[in-house]
């Protein structure tokens, strides 16, 4: 990069792909201390970070966020101006471009779905860095094939919290049992404690930001859940985790019952198998939304 841009852009490279990825991550918000971890856990998607040690990303980061900040890039009626103005100044090489595409996308997908102001910040990357559709297309199936297992180890987690909070309580019973029940399911069950907690966290923060909304709870379930656990046997599968965490307690509410319900149909399960698999964790329930069961 020369001297001229760097005075124009206000970036080295390194700060210009971090602000990017700091704004498509702030689009809902300020970002949280998960979502910087994550910014830093998906960086090797862009291949100049990798060459950085850890307290020269950290420098770069903190210089990004501040930009970020400055320049108000969580509104994003100012992320075209802004991929013009301070990224194409800086990224000029056609595989740093397709590049940073593909971490932005990575970060969007983070939660399993990209929503429309992120999309403003990839469609402008898009336009701006006149990337072929081909480059598009390599760059989000690579993503998807890369981070397979942690999207539906995150939807399977999610699917637990909002078994937990479906009655509007949260019993510190069946939250635990998200964690201790999770061998049942295979995306998160060959996990160790470690990996585990991270999925969880970003489980956690897909719950709260969209989850807790009945609409967007179906729609998850309908799209997201249906999606990514869509064989017959991760469909069985899911479908005695959730029973598993809904029952722990001994007291099992009317609204978890309609979660179980629901599931049956979003996963294709039989009511058959469905009754074979919740027949044997009812025999550990007591009550029914605090009454006596009949």
């Amino acid at each position: 990069m020369s001297f001229l841009d760097r005075l124009v852009s206000g970036l080295t490279l390194h700060e210009a792909a971090l602000s990017c990825a700091v704004a498509i991550m702030s689009q809902d918000g300020e970002l949280s201390p998960l979502e910087q971890r994550l910014v830093g856990l998906f960086r090797d998607q862009f291949s100049p970070l990798s060459d950085l040690d850890e307290a020269a990303f950290r420098a770069a980061l903190e210089r990004a966020i501040r930009f970020v900040i400055e320049n108000d890039l969580i509104n994003s009626a100012n992320i075209p101006n802004y991929v013009r103005t301070h990224l194409a100044t800086v990224i000029t090489q056609p595989n740093h471009r397709a590049e940073l595409y593909r971490y932005a996308y990575a970060l969007a997908m983070a939660d399993l779905t990209v929503d429309a102001d992120e999309q403003v910040v990839l469609n402008a990357l898009l336009h701006t860095f006149e990337l072929p559709p081909s480059v598009k297309q390599r760059a989000e199936e690579e993503v998807l094939r890369e981070f397979y297992v942690l999207h539906h180890a995150i939807a399977a987690t999610a699917l637990g919290l909002i078994v937990v909070t479906a009655d509007g309580r949260v019993e510190q019973d069946e939250l635990e049992h998200v964690r201790e029940a999770r061998g049942l399911l295979a995306p998160i069950g060959r996990m160790d404690d470690v990996q585990f907690a991270l999925v969880y966290d970003m489980a956690l923060m897909i719950h709260d930001r969209f989850l807790l909304d009945p609409d967007n709870r179906q729609a998850f379930l309908d799209n997201i859940v249906a999606e990514m656990l869509n064989t017959h046997e991760l469909g069985l599968q899911a479908f005695e985790y959730a029973a598993a965490v809904a029952t722990i307690d001994g007291d099992i509410s009317q609204a978890e019952l309609d979660v179980l319900r629901a599931l049956l149909n979003v996963l294709k399960i039989e009511d058959a198998d469905g009754e074979a698999i919740f027949s044997r964790y009812m025999t550990q329930v007591r009550t029914i939304d605090g009454r006596p069961r009949a």
